[in-house]
């Protein structure tokens, strides 16, 4: 009974670990990465305009390279509103004393298959995404770190380059942030429900460490 009861309480502990990015949207296109999400209780723009290039041209068939991303914010452009508290992204020279900030940064992971580019057209992507970011106070001492996770569905678009070539012009990703599906969550719980029955195996078998049974 107590193993079963261990299991049930890893699961819902896997089931409940870290935060969740329910709404909003990314983009990648020329030199710019732009992410504005959010979640319980924050909202954060991520932005750099110097992250690219993001075309993908090329002569099909291809497969687009660089379908991992990652980026931070720079200062004007991005920040994070956390219990109604803006805090900007610093400057390359930091913030003065009194003014609070916070470091933000954004990823996604194609998890579809990468897409064979055949000719012009619209190609779906499926991604995995996590936010991070870290607070601080106006004294500059941080008080606040946060990592949030989540899933997002989109696209890249190809149009014909002329000339009477088949070269296409790739016009960067967007994508948009999707409720987690429900079977990749049975998936995750299951995970940690096995992990923990294993756990529990192995202590039941080691010296010393022998549950009673009930």
């Amino acid at each position: 009974m107590r193993g079963v009861l261990v299991i049930l309480l890893a699961g819902l502990a896997c089931s409940t670990q870290g935060g969740t990015i329910t709404s909003g949207s990314f983009s990648l296109s020329g030199q710019n990465a732009f992410a504005s999400v959010s979640g319980e209780n924050f909202a954060a723009t991520v932005h750099d305009a110097d992250v690219g290039p993001f075309q993908y041209n090329g002569f099909p068939p291809f497969q687009p390279l660089g379908l991992e991303f990652s980026w931070s914010g720079i200062c004007c452009l991005s920040g994070v509103l956390y219990n109604g508290m803006f805090y900007q992204a610093p400057t390359i020279i930091g913030l003065p004393l009194g003014v609070p900030f916070s470091f933000v940064s954004f990823g996604a992971s194609l998890i579809s298959s990468p897409p064979i580019i055949t000719g012009p057209g619209t190609y779906d992507l499926d991604y995995s995404v996590t936010l991070s970011f870290t607070l601080f106070d106006s004294s500059h001492t941080v008080f606040y770190s946060e990592t949030d996770t989540g899933f997002a569905t989109g696209s890249i678009n190809y149009t014909a380059g002329g000339g009477g070539t088949t070269f296409v012009f790739g016009h960067g990703v967007q994508a948009t942030i999707v409720p987690e599906p429900s079977s990749w969550s049975s998936i995750a719980l299951a995970a940690c429900c096995l992990g923990a029955f294993a756990g529990i195996r192995l202590r039941h078998q080691l010296p010393g460490h022998r549950f009673q049974e009930q």
